[in-house]
């Protein structure tokens, strides 16, 4: 009898409703049976001046609205970890397999967060924004910060509320990519889900003055034809390594999308128009300062994109 391993899941929770689909996104997507969940949110506590408060006249007046104000912050955080439990339970996970913890900030929100995901985690996940939606406008959300410095583990932003099972891998030749697959066959292999194992193929370019010629529609063709047999055996790896995490290969399909301008403008488009609920992106370190300041980072570019979807962000 095989030995289940299980997974261990961080939940980054703040008390928002956008966290709060993250919780339900994430339920339905991992395995109830070897997944461990850790609902982790970060306390305000009372700051060292507060406790002097009482001694100086200037802001003795202050301190019952600042108690209420923390008073109100926990009791938000309690009703949603009760919602998020409940949710939980109704998908399947056992009480044993989900944990709350709650530690006091120290050195902020976002470092305690990083310093968490360090406890033997499989993946990260959190809604794209938080509590202050005004504030991740400004400042950036904590979701796309978290992306960028999480790089030991998977990063799981979910934007709005996804309810479609598919999942689109964004497949190339790089080493994340294939990690990106075996991922996905780690912590979601045992749901009923379906998933498409697309590549991106981007003809050469081809000069205006024979764009109209006789023979260009089929040189095109068998550029194409060259092309996906070539990343025929990528795709076969990625489609094993699937079926070996204890996918059906019937739920697994092989696409290829034929790109004429912008990779990551038809990655998006192919995964609305063909109601996709996740995509999942390798992240590369070796990036051009053309492409990081004026393309932007390519797992960092969909995020900020997508509507009703999560993407896995994969190193």
């Amino acid at each position: 009898m095989d030995t289940i391993i299980r997974r261990k899941i961080l939940l980054a929770v703040d008390g928002s409703d956008q966290a709060l689909e993250a919780v339900r996104y994430i339920s339905t997507v991992v395995a109830p049976d070897r997944t461990d969940i850790v609902l982790f949110s970060v306390g305000i506590g009372f700051p060292d001046v507060f406790y002097d408060m009482d001694n100086n006249p200037l802001y003795r007046s202050k301190k019952t609205g600042v108690m209420g104000w923390l008073a109100d912050h926990q009791l938000l955080i309690g009703e949603f970890k009760e919602k998020a439990l409940k949710i939980l339970a109704a998908a399947g996970f056992p009480e044993a397999a989900i944990a709350v913890k709650t530690r006091t900030q120290k050195a902020g929100i976002l470092k305690d967060i990083i310093q968490e995901s360090y406890q033997n985690y499989s993946a990260i996940v959190v809604g794209r924004t938080g509590v202050s939606r005004l504030k991740d406008l400004i400042l950036g959300s904590m979701a796309h910060k978290l992306a960028e410095k999480i790089k030991h583990i998977p990063t799981v932003v979910v934007a709005g509320k996804p309810t479609s099972r598919r999942i689109l891998v964004a497949l190339d030749e790089s080493i994340e990519a294939m990690r990106g697959v075996s991922c996905i066959g780690a912590l979601a292999g045992a749901r009923n889900l379906e998933i498409s194992l697309c590549h991106c193929l981007k003809p050469p370019a081809v000069s205006r003055f024979t764009s109209k010629s006789p023979g260009k529609v089929e040189a095109e063709k068998d550029w194409r034809v060259y092309h996906a047999n070539r990343f025929k055996p990528y795709m076969d790896e990625a489609a094993q390594r699937l079926v070996d995490a204890g996918l059906n290969a019937r739920q697994i399909s092989r696409d290829f999308i034929f790109v004429r301008v912008n990779p990551i403008q038809e990655i998006i488009e192919t995964a609305v128009n063909r109601k996709f609920g996740t995509i999942v992106v390798g992240r590369r370190e070796a990036v051009s300062f053309t492409q990081e300041h004026l393309r932007g980072r390519f797992s960092e570019t969909i995020i900020k994109s997508l509507k009703n979807m999560a993407v896995w962000v994969v190193n």
